[in-house]
Protein backbone atom coordinates (compact mmCIF):
# COMPACT_ATOMS: atom_id res chain seq x y z
CA UNK A 1 0.00 0.00 0.00
CA UNK A 2 1.73 3.13 -0.98
CA UNK A 3 2.12 6.01 1.46
CA UNK A 4 -1.29 7.83 0.64
CA UNK A 5 -2.90 4.94 1.25
CA UNK A 6 -2.02 4.05 4.45
CA UNK A 7 -2.57 8.16 5.79
CA UNK A 8 -6.02 7.66 4.27
CA UNK A 9 -6.27 3.86 5.90
CA UNK A 10 -5.03 5.95 9.14
CA UNK A 11 -7.73 8.73 9.11
CA UNK A 12 -10.40 6.52 8.22
CA UNK A 13 -9.60 4.09 11.13
CA UNK A 14 -10.04 7.44 13.37
CA UNK A 15 -12.95 8.53 12.25
CA UNK A 16 -14.73 4.86 12.89
CA UNK A 17 -13.24 5.00 16.23
CA UNK A 18 -14.21 8.49 17.35
CA UNK A 19 -17.96 7.75 15.86
CA UNK A 20 -17.74 3.83 18.01
CA UNK A 21 -17.34 6.44 20.52
CA UNK A 22 -20.66 8.40 19.40
CA UNK A 23 -22.76 5.27 18.94
CA UNK A 24 -26.34 5.77 20.69
CA UNK A 25 -27.25 2.24 20.11
CA UNK A 26 -25.40 -1.28 19.89
CA UNK A 27 -26.72 -1.91 16.47
CA UNK A 28 -25.03 0.97 15.17
CA UNK A 29 -21.76 0.16 17.22
CA UNK A 30 -21.53 -3.20 15.80
CA UNK A 31 -21.84 -2.24 12.27
CA UNK A 32 -18.95 0.38 12.74
CA UNK A 33 -16.82 -2.09 14.53
CA UNK A 34 -17.45 -4.79 11.88
CA UNK A 35 -16.33 -1.96 9.05
CA UNK A 36 -13.32 -1.35 11.40
CA UNK A 37 -12.13 -4.81 12.21
CA UNK A 38 -12.19 -4.99 7.66
CA UNK A 39 -10.46 -2.06 7.34
CA UNK A 40 -7.57 -2.33 10.16
CA UNK A 41 -6.73 -6.34 9.36
CA UNK A 42 -8.33 -7.45 12.38
CA UNK A 43 -10.63 -9.89 10.10
CA UNK A 44 -7.85 -11.40 8.62
CA UNK A 45 -6.18 -12.35 12.58
CA UNK A 46 -9.69 -13.67 13.24
CA UNK A 47 -10.00 -15.82 10.15
CA UNK A 48 -6.53 -17.32 11.11
CA UNK A 49 -5.97 -20.33 13.18
CA UNK A 50 -2.53 -19.57 14.63
CA UNK A 51 -1.26 -17.06 17.30
CA UNK A 52 1.00 -17.16 20.23
CA UNK A 53 -1.21 -15.24 22.39
CA UNK A 54 -3.17 -18.99 23.14
CA UNK A 55 -2.56 -22.79 21.96
CA UNK A 56 -4.20 -22.77 18.76
CA UNK A 57 -2.73 -26.37 18.26
CA UNK A 58 -4.24 -27.94 21.40
CA UNK A 59 -7.48 -26.04 20.52
CA UNK A 60 -7.79 -27.24 17.38
CA UNK A 61 -7.31 -31.11 18.05
CA UNK A 62 -10.23 -31.12 20.85
CA UNK A 63 -12.25 -29.18 18.45
CA UNK A 64 -12.08 -32.19 15.69
CA UNK A 65 -12.71 -34.74 18.03
CA UNK A 66 -15.69 -32.92 19.01
CA UNK A 67 -16.99 -32.33 15.62
CA UNK A 68 -16.30 -35.75 13.93
CA UNK A 69 -18.15 -37.69 17.09
CA UNK A 70 -21.13 -35.05 16.13
CA UNK A 71 -20.64 -35.57 12.64
CA UNK A 72 -21.48 -39.27 13.14
CA UNK A 73 -24.18 -38.91 15.82
CA UNK A 74 -22.09 -40.92 17.98
CA UNK A 75 -23.52 -39.60 20.69
CA UNK A 76 -21.61 -41.73 23.39
CA UNK A 77 -18.62 -40.75 21.59
CA UNK A 78 -19.60 -37.27 22.42
CA UNK A 79 -19.66 -37.96 25.82
CA UNK A 80 -16.58 -39.79 25.90
CA UNK A 81 -14.68 -36.41 24.06
CA UNK A 82 -16.78 -34.05 26.35
CA UNK A 83 -15.45 -36.43 29.76
CA UNK A 84 -11.71 -35.48 28.84
CA UNK A 85 -12.24 -32.13 29.75
CA UNK A 86 -14.46 -28.80 28.89
CA UNK A 87 -12.11 -25.75 30.29
CA UNK A 88 -13.42 -22.43 29.76
CA UNK A 89 -9.64 -21.35 29.44
CA UNK A 90 -8.53 -24.58 27.21
CA UNK A 91 -5.29 -23.58 26.12
CA UNK A 92 -5.68 -20.03 26.96
CA UNK A 93 -8.80 -19.18 25.04
CA UNK A 94 -10.30 -16.77 27.42
CA UNK A 95 -7.27 -14.96 28.10
CA UNK A 96 -8.68 -11.04 27.91
CA UNK A 97 -5.61 -10.24 25.30
CA UNK A 98 -7.78 -12.16 22.73
CA UNK A 99 -10.76 -9.71 22.99
CA UNK A 100 -8.65 -6.42 22.76
CA UNK A 101 -6.77 -7.75 18.95
CA UNK A 102 -9.99 -6.91 17.09
CA UNK A 103 -13.03 -4.62 17.63
CA UNK A 104 -15.86 -7.61 17.30
CA UNK A 105 -15.12 -10.76 18.95
CA UNK A 106 -12.15 -12.73 18.64
CA UNK A 107 -10.70 -16.06 17.24
CA UNK A 108 -13.21 -17.69 14.76
CA UNK A 109 -11.92 -21.01 16.29
CA UNK A 110 -12.57 -19.74 19.75
CA UNK A 111 -16.33 -18.88 18.47
CA UNK A 112 -16.49 -22.51 16.58
CA UNK A 113 -15.43 -24.46 19.86
CA UNK A 114 -17.45 -22.73 22.34
CA UNK A 115 -20.61 -23.50 19.95
CA UNK A 116 -19.20 -26.76 19.66
CA UNK A 117 -19.27 -27.74 22.68
CA UNK A 118 -22.80 -26.37 23.34
CA UNK A 119 -23.78 -28.51 20.58
CA UNK A 120 -22.36 -31.40 22.30
CA UNK A 121 -23.77 -30.54 25.25
CA UNK A 122 -27.79 -31.10 23.78
CA UNK A 123 -26.68 -33.78 22.01
CA UNK A 124 -26.02 -35.63 25.57
CA UNK A 125 -28.23 -33.90 27.00
CA UNK A 126 -31.14 -35.26 24.92
CA UNK A 127 -29.60 -37.99 24.11
CA UNK A 128 -32.34 -41.37 24.72
CA UNK A 129 -32.13 -43.68 27.74
CA UNK A 130 -31.06 -46.22 24.58
CA UNK A 131 -27.56 -44.82 23.64
CA UNK A 132 -27.00 -42.68 27.15
CA UNK A 133 -28.63 -44.06 30.35
CA UNK A 134 -30.03 -41.79 32.21
CA UNK A 135 -27.90 -41.97 35.62
CA UNK A 136 -24.69 -41.69 33.18
CA UNK A 137 -26.04 -38.22 32.01
CA UNK A 138 -26.99 -36.92 35.58
CA UNK A 139 -23.85 -37.98 36.83
CA UNK A 140 -21.76 -36.33 33.74
CA UNK A 141 -23.55 -32.75 33.98
CA UNK A 142 -23.31 -32.83 38.11
CA UNK A 143 -19.35 -33.56 37.54
CA UNK A 144 -19.39 -31.05 34.67
CA UNK A 145 -21.00 -27.96 36.70
CA UNK A 146 -19.31 -28.81 39.43
CA UNK A 147 -15.59 -29.03 37.67
CA UNK A 148 -16.39 -26.16 34.86
CA UNK A 149 -17.79 -23.53 37.72
CA UNK A 150 -19.52 -20.40 36.85
CA UNK A 151 -19.35 -16.75 35.90
CA UNK A 152 -20.49 -14.20 38.49
CA UNK A 153 -21.31 -10.42 38.16
CA UNK A 154 -20.08 -7.98 40.70
CA UNK A 155 -21.08 -5.11 41.03
CA UNK A 156 -18.76 -2.19 43.03
CA UNK A 157 -19.87 1.14 45.58
CA UNK A 158 -20.54 4.35 44.15
CA UNK A 159 -23.30 5.93 45.26
CA UNK A 160 -24.83 7.82 42.56
CA UNK A 161 -22.62 6.63 39.42
CA UNK A 162 -25.39 3.40 40.34
CA UNK A 163 -26.70 4.39 36.62
CA UNK A 164 -23.30 3.42 35.14
CA UNK A 165 -24.80 -0.08 36.22
CA UNK A 166 -28.26 0.06 34.83
CA UNK A 167 -26.86 0.37 31.53
CA UNK A 168 -24.41 -2.30 31.69
CA UNK A 169 -26.90 -4.53 33.44
CA UNK A 170 -29.71 -3.52 30.48
CA UNK A 171 -26.93 -4.26 27.63
CA UNK A 172 -26.63 -7.72 29.70
CA UNK A 173 -30.18 -8.50 29.86
CA UNK A 174 -30.76 -7.66 26.06
CA UNK A 175 -28.43 -10.09 24.96
CA UNK A 176 -29.39 -12.74 27.38
CA UNK A 177 -25.71 -13.20 29.11
CA UNK A 178 -26.43 -11.95 32.43
CA UNK A 179 -24.94 -14.18 34.97
CA UNK A 180 -26.78 -16.28 37.50
CA UNK A 181 -24.30 -15.41 40.30
CA UNK A 182 -24.73 -11.40 41.37
CA UNK A 183 -23.03 -9.60 43.99
CA UNK A 184 -23.60 -6.20 45.07
CA UNK A 185 -22.08 -3.45 47.84
CA UNK A 186 -23.21 -0.45 48.70
CA UNK A 187 -24.44 1.22 45.28
CA UNK A 188 -24.45 -2.87 43.84
CA UNK A 189 -26.39 -3.99 46.54
CA UNK A 190 -29.15 -1.58 45.30
CA UNK A 191 -28.63 -3.33 41.76
CA UNK A 192 -28.32 -6.61 42.99
CA UNK A 193 -31.69 -6.37 45.35
CA UNK A 194 -33.34 -5.12 41.97
CA UNK A 195 -32.29 -7.58 40.11
CA UNK A 196 -32.92 -10.30 41.90
CA UNK A 197 -36.35 -9.73 43.03
CA UNK A 198 -37.52 -9.65 39.46
CA UNK A 199 -37.89 -11.88 36.40
CA UNK A 200 -36.52 -11.03 33.07
CA UNK A 201 -39.62 -9.94 31.94
CA UNK A 202 -39.99 -7.47 34.37
CA UNK A 203 -36.91 -6.34 34.13
CA UNK A 204 -37.09 -5.30 30.76
CA UNK A 205 -36.18 -1.60 29.86
CA UNK A 206 -36.75 -1.25 33.81
CA UNK A 207 -33.30 0.01 34.30
CA UNK A 208 -33.59 2.51 31.94
CA UNK A 209 -36.78 4.54 33.41
CA UNK A 210 -35.63 3.60 37.03
CA UNK A 211 -34.68 6.83 39.24
CA UNK A 212 -33.67 7.34 42.97
CA UNK A 213 -35.08 10.36 44.31
CA UNK A 214 -32.93 10.86 46.63
CA UNK A 215 -32.00 14.17 47.74
CA UNK A 216 -30.42 14.57 50.94
CA UNK A 217 -26.59 15.00 51.56
CA UNK A 218 -25.87 16.46 48.27
CA UNK A 219 -22.75 19.12 48.90
CA UNK A 220 -20.04 19.02 51.59
CA UNK A 221 -21.22 20.95 53.84
CA UNK A 222 -24.27 18.63 54.07
CA UNK A 223 -21.28 15.97 54.46
CA UNK A 224 -19.77 17.51 57.36
CA UNK A 225 -22.79 18.32 59.28
CA UNK A 226 -23.39 14.97 59.15
CA UNK A 227 -20.25 13.87 60.06
CA UNK A 228 -21.23 15.99 63.51
CA UNK A 229 -25.04 13.91 63.70
CA UNK A 230 -26.99 17.31 61.97
CA UNK A 231 -29.03 15.89 59.60
CA UNK A 232 -28.04 12.50 60.28
CA UNK A 233 -31.47 11.00 61.16
CA UNK A 234 -33.43 12.71 58.51
CA UNK A 235 -31.05 11.03 56.09
CA UNK A 236 -31.37 7.58 57.45
CA UNK A 237 -35.35 7.83 56.42
CA UNK A 238 -34.79 9.58 53.42
CA UNK A 239 -32.62 6.41 52.42
CA UNK A 240 -35.39 3.77 53.88
CA UNK A 241 -37.93 5.26 52.03
CA UNK A 242 -35.90 5.06 48.77
CA UNK A 243 -35.04 1.60 49.57
CA UNK A 244 -38.50 0.35 50.38
CA UNK A 245 -39.46 1.86 46.85
CA UNK A 246 -37.88 -0.43 44.97
CA UNK A 247 -36.67 -3.66 47.65
CA UNK A 248 -39.90 -6.10 48.09
CA UNK A 249 -40.18 -7.55 51.68
CA UNK A 250 -38.69 -10.62 50.40
CA UNK A 251 -35.91 -12.56 52.06
CA UNK A 252 -33.40 -14.01 50.19
CA UNK A 253 -34.30 -17.53 49.98
CA UNK A 254 -37.96 -16.21 49.10
CA UNK A 255 -36.03 -14.02 46.16
CA UNK A 256 -34.09 -17.06 44.67
CA UNK A 257 -36.99 -19.01 44.69
CA UNK A 258 -38.85 -16.64 42.32
CA UNK A 259 -36.35 -15.61 40.28
CA UNK A 260 -33.42 -18.47 40.23
CA UNK A 261 -31.07 -15.87 40.86
CA UNK A 262 -28.49 -15.68 43.60
CA UNK A 263 -27.57 -12.50 44.67
CA UNK A 264 -25.36 -11.76 47.58
CA UNK A 265 -24.73 -8.25 49.57
CA UNK A 266 -21.77 -7.30 50.95
CA UNK A 267 -22.08 -6.01 54.70
CA UNK A 268 -19.49 -4.92 57.23
CA UNK A 269 -19.16 -5.11 61.19
CA UNK A 270 -18.93 -2.26 63.58
CA UNK A 271 -16.94 -4.34 66.07
CA UNK A 272 -13.29 -4.48 65.34
CA UNK A 273 -13.01 -8.30 65.93
CA UNK A 274 -15.68 -9.29 63.88
CA UNK A 275 -15.47 -9.66 59.90
CA UNK A 276 -17.48 -9.10 56.97
CA UNK A 277 -20.30 -11.77 55.80
CA UNK A 278 -22.02 -11.90 52.65
CA UNK A 279 -25.38 -12.34 52.97
CA UNK A 280 -27.42 -14.36 49.97
CA UNK A 281 -29.56 -17.64 50.50
CA UNK A 282 -27.24 -20.64 51.08
CA UNK A 283 -25.80 -18.04 54.35
CA UNK A 284 -28.59 -16.21 54.97
CA UNK A 285 -31.95 -17.80 53.46
CA UNK A 286 -34.63 -15.99 55.80
CA UNK A 287 -32.26 -12.37 56.33
CA UNK A 288 -34.80 -9.73 54.16
CA UNK A 289 -33.03 -8.02 51.09
CA UNK A 290 -34.36 -4.61 52.28
CA UNK A 291 -32.27 -4.62 55.62
CA UNK A 292 -29.17 -6.17 54.76
CA UNK A 293 -29.33 -3.29 51.42
CA UNK A 294 -29.67 -1.02 54.06
CA UNK A 295 -26.35 -2.46 56.22
CA UNK A 296 -24.33 -1.99 52.90
CA UNK A 297 -25.68 1.70 52.26
CA UNK A 298 -24.65 2.77 55.70
CA UNK A 299 -21.37 5.23 55.39
CA UNK A 300 -19.61 4.83 58.52
CA UNK A 301 -19.77 8.63 60.02
CA UNK A 302 -22.53 9.77 57.82
CA UNK A 303 -25.36 7.17 58.95
CA UNK A 304 -25.73 5.17 62.38
CA UNK A 305 -25.04 1.21 61.62
CA UNK A 306 -28.32 -1.03 60.62
CA UNK A 307 -29.44 -4.05 62.40
CA UNK A 308 -30.00 -6.97 60.51
CA UNK A 309 -33.85 -8.18 60.07
CA UNK A 310 -35.22 -12.15 59.31
CA UNK A 311 -38.86 -13.51 59.00
CA UNK A 312 -39.08 -16.65 60.75
CA UNK A 313 -41.40 -19.49 60.13
CA UNK A 314 -44.34 -17.67 60.11
CA UNK A 315 -43.49 -14.95 58.06
CA UNK A 316 -42.98 -12.21 61.13
CA UNK A 317 -40.17 -10.10 60.81
CA UNK A 318 -37.74 -10.28 63.66
CA UNK A 319 -34.09 -9.36 64.70
CA UNK A 320 -31.27 -11.20 63.03
CA UNK A 321 -28.18 -11.09 65.25
CA UNK A 322 -30.02 -8.95 67.79
CA UNK A 323 -26.51 -7.33 69.20
CA UNK A 324 -24.64 -6.80 65.90
CA UNK A 325 -24.97 -3.69 63.46
CA UNK A 326 -23.59 -3.71 60.22
CA UNK A 327 -21.80 -0.93 57.69
CA UNK A 328 -21.43 -0.40 53.87
CA UNK A 329 -20.19 -3.50 52.78
CA UNK A 330 -17.39 -1.81 49.99
CA UNK A 331 -15.01 -1.11 52.76
CA UNK A 332 -14.67 -4.99 53.43
CA UNK A 333 -15.15 -6.03 50.54
CA UNK A 334 -16.86 -4.38 47.55
CA UNK A 335 -16.54 -7.10 45.16
CA UNK A 336 -16.36 -10.76 47.16
CA UNK A 337 -14.10 -13.18 44.65
CA UNK A 338 -13.32 -15.47 47.44
CA UNK A 339 -16.10 -16.13 49.05
CA UNK A 340 -18.35 -16.37 45.77
CA UNK A 341 -16.25 -19.10 44.59
CA UNK A 342 -16.55 -20.88 47.71
CA UNK A 343 -20.14 -20.83 47.94
CA UNK A 344 -21.05 -21.08 44.00
CA UNK A 345 -18.01 -22.54 42.19
CA UNK A 346 -17.36 -19.04 40.71
CA UNK A 347 -14.13 -19.19 38.65
CA UNK A 348 -14.82 -16.11 36.31
CA UNK A 349 -15.75 -12.84 37.30
CA UNK A 350 -17.49 -9.80 35.53
CA UNK A 351 -16.85 -6.56 37.24
CA UNK A 352 -18.98 -3.06 36.49
CA UNK A 353 -16.97 -0.94 38.52
CA UNK A 354 -17.98 2.69 39.53
CA UNK A 355 -16.18 2.71 43.08
CA UNK A 356 -14.08 6.07 42.89
CA UNK A 357 -11.44 4.85 45.37
CA UNK A 358 -10.98 2.01 43.22
CA UNK A 359 -9.31 3.68 39.88
CA UNK A 360 -5.71 4.36 41.82
CA UNK A 361 -5.89 0.00 41.69
CA UNK A 362 -7.39 -0.93 38.60
CA UNK A 363 -4.44 -2.47 36.37
CA UNK A 364 -4.71 -1.09 32.12
CA UNK A 365 -5.28 -3.65 29.85
CA UNK A 366 -2.93 -4.13 27.24
CA UNK A 367 -3.27 -5.03 23.75
CA UNK A 368 0.06 -7.49 23.57
CA UNK A 369 -1.21 -9.11 27.09
CA UNK A 370 1.91 -7.74 28.83
CA UNK A 371 2.78 -5.33 31.28
CA UNK A 372 4.57 -2.10 29.97
CA UNK A 373 7.30 -0.59 32.41
CA UNK A 374 4.91 2.36 33.56
CA UNK A 375 2.33 -0.29 34.29
CA UNK A 376 4.33 -2.55 36.15
CA UNK A 377 6.32 0.74 38.10
CA UNK A 378 2.29 1.58 38.94
CA UNK A 379 1.87 -2.23 40.79
CA UNK A 380 4.83 -1.91 42.72
CA UNK A 381 4.12 0.98 44.17
CA UNK A 382 0.14 -0.30 44.94
CA UNK A 383 2.35 -3.40 46.60
CA UNK A 384 4.54 -1.11 48.60
CA UNK A 385 1.79 1.79 49.58
CA UNK A 386 -0.30 -1.88 51.09
CA UNK A 387 2.91 -2.44 53.24
CA UNK A 388 3.45 0.55 54.63
CA UNK A 389 0.17 1.23 55.73
CA UNK A 390 -0.09 -2.55 57.29
CA UNK A 391 3.74 -1.77 59.06
CA UNK A 392 1.75 1.65 60.06
CA UNK A 393 -1.58 0.00 61.54
CA UNK A 394 0.96 -2.47 63.46
CA UNK A 395 2.91 0.58 65.12
CA UNK A 396 -0.08 2.62 65.51
CA UNK A 397 -2.40 -0.30 67.41
CA UNK A 398 -0.58 -0.92 70.60
CA UNK A 399 -0.55 3.21 71.26
CA UNK A 400 -3.97 4.28 72.29
CA UNK A 401 -5.15 6.29 69.26
CA UNK A 402 -8.25 5.16 68.29
CA UNK A 403 -9.17 7.50 65.64
CA UNK A 404 -6.18 6.96 64.20
CA UNK A 405 -6.01 3.35 64.52
CA UNK A 406 -9.49 3.62 62.83
CA UNK A 407 -8.22 5.43 60.05
CA UNK A 408 -5.98 3.50 59.15
CA UNK A 409 -7.92 0.39 59.21
CA UNK A 410 -10.29 2.01 57.14
CA UNK A 411 -7.61 2.97 54.39
CA UNK A 412 -6.10 -0.46 54.29
CA UNK A 413 -9.47 -2.60 54.22
CA UNK A 414 -9.55 -0.10 50.89
CA UNK A 415 -6.13 -0.64 49.40
CA UNK A 416 -6.14 -4.35 50.44
CA UNK A 417 -8.96 -5.12 48.12
CA UNK A 418 -8.77 -6.76 44.60
CA UNK A 419 -10.71 -4.89 42.73
CA UNK A 420 -9.62 -6.59 39.33
CA UNK A 421 -12.25 -9.43 37.56
CA UNK A 422 -11.63 -11.13 34.03
CA UNK A 423 -13.38 -9.14 32.91
CA UNK A 424 -13.95 -4.93 33.85
CA UNK A 425 -15.80 -2.66 32.74
CA UNK A 426 -15.12 0.54 33.58
CA UNK A 427 -16.73 3.96 34.15
CA UNK A 428 -14.45 6.26 32.67
CA UNK A 429 -14.03 9.04 35.33
CA UNK A 430 -14.09 11.73 32.31
CA UNK A 431 -17.89 11.48 32.20
CA UNK A 432 -18.48 11.73 35.54
CA UNK A 433 -19.53 15.58 36.61
CA UNK A 434 -19.12 16.89 40.06
CA UNK A 435 -21.18 16.10 42.66
CA UNK A 436 -22.91 12.54 41.04
CA UNK A 437 -21.85 10.70 43.51
CA UNK A 438 -23.89 12.43 45.68
CA UNK A 439 -27.29 11.86 43.20
CA UNK A 440 -26.64 15.35 42.45
CA UNK A 441 -27.49 16.06 38.57
CA UNK A 442 -28.86 18.77 36.56
CA UNK A 443 -31.31 17.16 34.83
CA UNK A 444 -32.06 13.47 33.72
CA UNK A 445 -29.90 13.85 30.93
CA UNK A 446 -27.47 13.75 33.27
CA UNK A 447 -28.43 10.22 34.37
CA UNK A 448 -29.51 9.44 30.59
CA UNK A 449 -25.62 10.05 29.66
CA UNK A 450 -24.19 8.09 32.27
CA UNK A 451 -26.54 4.82 31.19
CA UNK A 452 -25.40 5.78 27.99
CA UNK A 453 -21.67 5.54 29.10
CA UNK A 454 -22.32 2.15 30.71
CA UNK A 455 -23.99 0.47 27.97
CA UNK A 456 -21.05 1.73 25.44
CA UNK A 457 -18.76 0.33 27.97
CA UNK A 458 -20.44 -2.90 27.71
CA UNK A 459 -20.88 -3.76 24.18
CA UNK A 460 -17.34 -3.89 23.46
CA UNK A 461 -17.43 -7.61 25.86
CA UNK A 462 -20.62 -8.90 24.97
CA UNK A 463 -18.76 -11.61 22.74
CA UNK A 464 -16.25 -11.72 25.47
CA UNK A 465 -18.76 -12.37 28.26
CA UNK A 466 -20.85 -14.38 25.80
CA UNK A 467 -18.03 -17.00 25.30
CA UNK A 468 -17.67 -16.79 28.37
CA UNK A 469 -20.79 -18.05 30.03
CA UNK A 470 -22.04 -20.05 27.19
CA UNK A 471 -20.75 -23.36 28.56
CA UNK A 472 -21.64 -23.17 31.97
CA UNK A 473 -25.11 -21.86 31.18
CA UNK A 474 -25.75 -24.71 29.12
CA UNK A 475 -24.67 -27.22 31.37
CA UNK A 476 -26.65 -25.45 34.32
CA UNK A 477 -29.75 -25.64 31.98
CA UNK A 478 -29.50 -28.86 31.20
CA UNK A 479 -28.18 -30.40 34.82
CA UNK A 480 -31.75 -28.47 36.26
CA UNK A 481 -34.00 -30.23 33.51
CA UNK A 482 -32.19 -34.01 34.88
CA UNK A 483 -32.62 -33.18 38.55
CA UNK A 484 -36.49 -32.27 37.74
CA UNK A 485 -37.04 -35.61 36.09
CA UNK A 486 -35.34 -37.20 38.47
CA UNK A 487 -37.03 -35.98 41.15
CA UNK A 488 -40.72 -36.33 38.50
CA UNK A 489 -39.79 -39.91 37.48
CA UNK A 490 -37.46 -41.18 40.13
CA UNK A 491 -35.22 -44.07 38.77
CA UNK A 492 -34.44 -46.76 41.30
CA UNK A 493 -30.72 -47.20 40.91
CA UNK A 494 -28.82 -44.46 41.00
CA UNK A 495 -25.26 -44.57 41.10
CA UNK A 496 -23.89 -41.88 43.94
CA UNK A 497 -22.12 -39.06 41.90
CA UNK A 498 -18.96 -37.54 43.07
CA UNK A 499 -19.55 -33.75 43.88
CA UNK A 500 -21.34 -32.05 46.85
Amino acid sequence: MSAGGLISRSWTLKKLEYSLDKADCYSTWKALAAEHDELSGANQWKQSEDSDLFDARQLKKRFKVLQDALAENDREEVLFALNEGIHGNMGGMGKSVLYRQSRLGTKKLIENYVATVVEALQQVGDAPESEIPFDEKLDFFRRASHCYGRSALTLSGGGGLIYFHHGVVETLLEHNILPNVISGASAGAWMAAQIGTRTDAELSEYFQHKRYDFQAGKGLKDIVGLMRGIGRADLENERDDVIDAFVPNLTFQEAYERTGRYINISIAPVEKHQTSRLMNAITSPNVTIRSAVKASSSVPGLVDPVELEAKDSRGRTKPYLRSRRWVDGSFAEDLPFKRLARLFGVNHYVVSMINPLAAPFLRPESKSGSLSVTNSVKNLAIVGARETLKTGRRWISPVTLGRFDSMFGVVYQLIEQDYVGDINIVLNRKQVKSGNSLFNYADDADIQALILAGRRATWPRVDQIRNSVQISRAIDEILDRLEQEALAQPHPQHKPHMTL
